[in-house]
């Protein structure tokens, strides 16, 4: 069986599948994490839905009152769940990488095979030659799209505007909404001071008629009196 796909050429095949997979998946991931970056950069405008969610929860967050005083753990949460497609980040990463891991397997695979069982050592450094152009490939590809540093601009992008342009605004708009509502309050306060100094005010002519109406009746009485005992 061996022998059949060795003549065949069908390792050298696969060698060159894997570092073309390998190349467009570490390609396709670089392009992701890239817009992600630059749109990170614009975040309080931005319409990337992975973004977007991660500033609305941060504000239904704030909204409740709770401090969030790890902004880097609340970020690293929601791009650790970053996915391409339906793929997780992290799971799209391992497989690019065991790409290369695949085509140097496969190429050590069919040398040893060529060499100690057939015994021709041209095969061998044909498929030698093969599985490291396949690695060498894929590292450079690794080395020219890295989705190390375009991670690590998104997340530090993420931090700088939760923790510094989000955060601040919200509490100028909190410290706004609290200075207004005490104004309201003030107000009220004021009215009801007003209210209750008018009343007053209004109930001090009916004391006095009451205070002039008695003393009418006591001099009333007194009159009396006096007549009474004038006739005797």
């Amino acid at each position: 069986m061996f022998e059949i796909l060795l003549n065949q050429n069908v390792c050298m095949y696969v060698m060159i599948v894997c570092g073309c997979i390998g190349l467009t998946g570490r390609a396709v991931m670089s392009s992701y994490l890239a817009r992600l970056a630059k749109a990170a950069e614009r975040m309080g405008t931005t319409r990337k839905k992975q973004l977007m969610e991660m500033r609305r929860r941060y504000e239904d967050i704030t909204s409740l009152d709770v401090n969030i005083h790890d902004t880097a753990a609340f970020v690293d949460k929601y791009i650790d769940r970053l996915k391409i497609g339906f793929i997780p980040i992290n799971v799209w990463n391992g497989f690019v990488k065991n790409m290369g891991v695949a085509a140097a397997g496969t190429g050590i695979f069919a040398a040893a095979y060529q060499y100690y069982v057939v015994g021709d050592g041209v095969e061998t450094l044909k498929m030698l030659g093969c599985g490291l152009a396949a690695c060498i490939v894929l590292v450079a590809a690794h080395n020219q799209w890295n989705c190390e540093w375009h991670m690590r601009t998104l997340r530090d992008s993420a931090r700088n505007y939760l923790g510094n342009s989000l955060a601040n605004r919200l509490k100028k708009e909190e410290e706004k909404q609290t200075t207004k509502q005490d104004t309201v309050e003030a107000m009220a306060a004021c009215s009801e001071t007003d209210k209750n100094d008018r009343i007053k005010r209004k109930a001090k002519p009916a004391r006095k008629a009451q205070r002039s109406d008695k003393s009418d009746y006591d001099a009333l009485l007194d009159g009396i009196m006096k007549k009474m005992l004038a006739d005797g």
